[in-house]
């Protein structure tokens, strides 16, 4: 198939009712991928409590090697007088990691109201699986290494938030242009955590990455207890600076490496064991140059 080159970094997955699959475009390291999922491929747990229509459908999509997971609902609830009284199909978009070279998705059906109900497809536990194309992927010769004896569950822990974002935060001035830059990195990470004891720790290590792959920073953060969860669990965040990088005023400049790639791995200890989502989370920054 010959792809127009507007094309290029967009692909559509279509999952269709008779289990009939299909894919439009190519899937590109860095490009976007739209999961197009018709809910009547799930009809198992369609559950009506009081005149509500009170079941979902999920896309999981899993990137590897890094492992990124991706969870989004595929359904739009339809209201009357403000009750959901139906569903439509609703289309999920995902960013496809610069670093990924496959994709693995599979769909949840489910409804909580009235006794728990699940069903999956999943090509009879096998999953679907899609290659992802484009350059070789930039991997960092020093990633963030998992920590001996962490046990790997995301029934335990897992991530609900993240962001990376550099701003400049030099002064603007009263009228004019900008004249000078103070470039700061921060890092956002929420997370869940199963509330298996009162006394717990939460916390990321952490490692900053400059545009030649190399390691400028690395540190551990803690998480703060933000409040209490669904699924007897709790809410830990993580909101602050982690890198500090260039400054320049009219006259002067401290140069740093120009901040390209955040890394971090979740961990969460509690009555003497050592819990992780197992999965090296990445995210990409702007340039100095267009911050």
């Amino acid at each position: 198939m010959t792809l127009h080159p507007d094309l290029a970094s967009q692909a559509v997955l279509r999952f269709q009712p008779g289990w009939v699959q299909s894919r439009e475009g190519i899937i590109d390291r860095g490009g976007t991928l739209t999961i197009a999922y018709d809910p009547e491929r799930l009809t198992g747990c369609r559950r009506n409590w009081r005149g509500a229509e009170v079941w979902e459908v999920e896309a999981f999509a899993r990137f590897h090697p890094r492992g990124d997971l991706v969870i989004g609902s595929l359904i739009e609830p339809i209201r009357t007088s403000g009750i959901v009284t139906s569903h439509s199909p609703k289309s999920l978009q995902v960013q496809v990691p610069s670093d990924a070279q496959q994709v693995e998705m599979w769909f949840h059906n489910f409804a909580e109201v009235g006794g728990r109900c699940d069903v999956w497809d999943s090509q009879f536990g096998n999953n679907y699986w899609f290659d992802i194309h484009g350059p070789d992927p930039i991997v960092p010769s020093d990633p963030v290494r998992f920590r001996d004896g962490a046990f790997p569950t995301t029934q335990f822990v897992n991530v609900l938030e993240q962001t990376a974002a550099k701003t400049n935060v030099f002064p603007p001035p009263v009228s004019g242009p900008p004249v000078g830059k103070d470039l700061r990195t921060s890092l956002v990470v929420q997370a869940w955590t199963k509330n298996v004891a009162f006394a717990k720790d939460v916390w990321i290590d952490v490692h900053v990455f400059d545009r030649d792959k190399v390691r400028i920073q690395a540190a551990t953060f803690p998480l703060s207890w933000e409040g209490s969860a669904s699924g007897s669990g709790d809410l830990f965040r993580f909101q602050r600076e982690i890198y500090k990088g260039l400054t320049a005023t009219p006259g002067s400049v401290s140069p740093k490496p120009n901040a390209w790639l955040v890394q971090y791995r979740l961990y969460y200890s509690v009555e003497g064991r050592l819990y992780t989502d197992a999965i090296l989370h990445q995210l990409e920054l702007v340039g100095d140059a267009i911050t």
